[in-house]
């Protein structure tokens, strides 16, 4: 029991960089030595634990599910994501230019990070790259989830957007925010978290719940079987999406969508400061936050062999 107070500030890591488009929760589960264990406990949950609970009890089915470690982990999570969620919501009101241009910075310098264990560079491993980049800038030039939903379609929007997010928690190099961001979604959920709406949320954590459950198994089989390709394709996945998070952009009228202009165009059109200076520093310290917990994670490494 001594070690699950250490579990839940693992999952408030998590859940702090999965609030962070660009920062991946699975990165840090792998640099602070969880991964493995993540991995193997959510590929354990299936229907034959309840059968353990009806023959052996309801002990040997926790033991059996190791609930200890992930109610304890998935606790620090939903925690870390509360407490952050009012933070970034004030950001994105105040200071948009700045914010964007961090997840551009943190977001930039990830694709370094997710190439970095690739075994051997490839036509595949190009094409992947390429496939994945040209994918996410065409998902970022559209409108998104949030421009489809109704008040009686928003629940099952919320609840799509958890399944598709929660895979990427468990990819290292990703996060689950950068897909809600691909999506349209990133700003209506944390807006749901800091309005404690909590039948939507109930349907984001149930299509997490059933994503999860659901796709676990094929990511490890890709995982295992395509590592290099997979890891392409994450790291243009990340390059793409810089057209969703470019920091100065303005809505384009009688459309869903926006469009990217440079700073002095972006003044004359909006009439908002263009905070040049503010968004490079952002965007240099995002650079500086992955490189230091690259190498974080390659000293651990080094510790762990």
């Amino acid at each position: 029991m001594n070690r699950y107070p250490g579990v839940v500030l693992r999952g408030m890591a998590m859940g702090a960089a999965d609030v962070v488009p660009g920062v991946s929760g699975g990165t840090l589960a792998l640099i602070t030595g969880i991964y493995e264990e993540l991995i193997s406990s959510l590929g354990g949950l299936h229907f034959g634990l309840l059968r353990v609970w009806r023959q052996q009890g309801f002990a040997a089915f926790w033991q059996a599910g190791n609930f200890s470690f992930l109610l304890s982990l998935f606790s620090g999570m939903f925690l870390s994501i509360w407490l952050f969620a009012g933070l970034l919501t004030w950001l994105m009101a105040e200071y948009p230019v700045p914010l964007w241009a961090f997840f551009c910075g943190l977001i930039l310098a990830s694709i370094w990070l997710v190439l970095r264990p690739v075994q051997r560079y490839s036509i595949g491993l190009f094409s992947s790259f390429a496939v994945g980049a040209i994918a996410a800038w065409w998902i970022g030039s559209l409108p998104g989830l949030q421009h489809m939903t109704t008040d009686d379609g928003v629940g099952l929007v919320f609840f799509l957007s958890g399944m598709l997010a929660i895979c990427a928690m468990i990819l290292p190099g990703i996060s689950g925010s950068f897909i809600l961001l691909l999506l349209g979604m990133y700003e209506p959920i944390l807006a749901a978290v800091k309005q404690g709406s909590w039948s939507l949320l109930a349907m984001f954590v149930a299509g997490c719940a059933i994503g999860l459950l659901s796709f676990v198994h094929l990511l490890k089989w890709l995982l295992a079987r395509f590592h290099d390709p997979m890891m392409g394709l994450l790291a243009g996945f990340m390059l793409g999406s810089l057209n969703k998070l470019w920091p100065w952009r303005v809505d384009i009228e009688g459309s869903l969508t926006q469009r990217n202009l440079l700073p002095d165009t972006y003044y004359h059109i909006s009439g908002l400061p263009p905070m040049v200076t503010a968004a490079l520093l952002a965007a240099f310290g995002g650079v500086v936050i992955v490189i230091l917990l690259g190498f974080y994670d390659a000293r651990h490494n080094r510790s762990d062999a």
